[in-house]
């Protein structure tokens, strides 16, 4: 190697800022000519941000439960009106004046999170109270209480209510938890909601992705001169992703259940068929979703803008009764707020089918309409 070969090498070999630049400058021209990642850049974030602003902008509101005042006026002096009174007035609650043991049963159902009685001797007995009779003065709560953030916001409106109409001397609120007395940790309560956001994020993130690989090496043009259907080749895509949608199920339960301890009160196998249609429908989202990506960075921004604000308003952070009330019915077209309540059902409540049947027809229903969509946006033939 002649000296002046070995001094063009030498400076090869130092830094230099003008070829850092040179590199930096084309990276930014591929993103300004790829106007769709570009965007998606920009609109990910700002919609994320405004999902969560809303979802999580206040404290737990409007949950629903029954209340059953018993009491009778004695003296002229009725502390169970006065106790109603504050609770109806409480906007974190939703109140309906009804029956105590009817909302028993309405609260195994799941559409209450709490029905109380207020007793008929529950005037008579503050008074005798305060006269110093050695007595009880008992409230009864029939509490759910598998979601501790909805039940601290029910104990609290009730201690609140109390303080202000009774200074809350000596009342005992004798809670009954519901479905069986369960009581669970905070990882048996957030297991549930975990499981199916992971399912939703890794599906769709592995989904599209695989897909989109498919369409940028070129594999798709090569099967449009084949005589495969669209529809054949999108199942087809399926039935090679289920695979791996049962392995990830798989190991998302094992250590959820076994390595964490969550507890599963339902049917083992009703679980397991929850998880596999709700990656089913996960699965088509993600083919559906791949018809629009043209590259694989724009394939990877669909799964945290599936994912993410789902988990704002799909009930994972807050209850849905506690969203904004025009953010509420959005939270019933997203997958995860069934994925939760099939997953919280089976195992938190040990429900079974005949209790999420409508769940479980819902996430069937999304199976076949996000394979509709799939099929009707998938392109026939190659680009011109």
């Amino acid at each position: 190697m002649s000296k002046k070969e070995d001094e063009i090498t030498q400076k090869n070999l130092r830094f230099s800022f003008r070829r850092t630049m040179a590199i930096a400058t084309r990276t930014m021209n591929q993103f300004r000519r790829d106007r769709r990642t570009l965007g998606l850049l920009f609109v990910v974030p700002i919609i994320i941000m405004l999902i969560f602003g809303l979802a999580l902008s206040g404290e737990v509101k409007n949950v629903p439960i029954i209340l059953d005042n018993q009491d009778v006026e004695y003296f002229s002096f009725n502390m169970g009106l006065n106790l109603s009174e504050a609770l109806l007035a409480d906007d974190r609650l939703d109140v309906t004046v009804g029956d105590y043991n009817e909302g028993i049963n309405s609260v195994e159902k799941g559409d209450y999170y709490a029905s109380v009685l207020i007793p008929d001797n529950f005037s008579e007995s503050i008074v005798r109270m305060f006269l110093g009779e050695d007595v009880t003065v008992e409230l009864f709560i029939h509490i759910d209480a598998t979601k501790p953030t909805v039940r601290a916001s029910i104990l609290g409106s009730f201690h609140d209510a109390l303080d202000e109409a009774l200074g809350e001397k000596g009342i005992n609120i004798n809670q009954i938890l519901a479905h069986d007395g369960a009581e669970f940790t905070g990882i048996d309560v957030g297991i549930p909601a975990v499981i199916a956001f992971v399912m939703i994020f890794l599906l769709v993130i592995v989904g599209v992705i695989t897909v989109t690989r498919e369409k940028i090496q070129g594999t798709q043009d090569r099967l449009y001169a084949t005589p495969i259907r669209s529809s054949e080749r999108l199942l087809g895509y399926v039935i090679g992703l289920l695979l791996i949608t049962m392995i990830m199920i798989a190991i998302v339960l094992i250590v959820g259940v076994f390595i964490f301890g969550a507890k599963v009160q339902g049917n083992v196998f009703l679980l397991i068929f929850a998880a596999l249609l709700f990656g089913i429908a996960h699965v088509f989202l993600a083919v559906f979703l791949a018809n629009f990506a043209q590259n694989e960075l724009q394939a990877i921004q669909f799964a945290p803008l599936t994912a993410i604000p789902s988990m704002a308003i799909g009930g994972m952070l807050v209850p849905i009764v506690s969203l904004p009330t025009w953010l509420i019915p959005v939270s019933y077209v997203v997958p995860l707020t069934y994925g939760i309540n099939l997953f919280e059902g089976i195992m938190l409540k040990g429900w079974g089918f005949a209790e999420l049947w409508v769940d479980f027809v819902v996430v069937a229903g999304m199976c076949l309409l996000f394979f509709v969509l799939a099929v009707l946006t998938v392109r026939n033939r190659m680009r011109d």
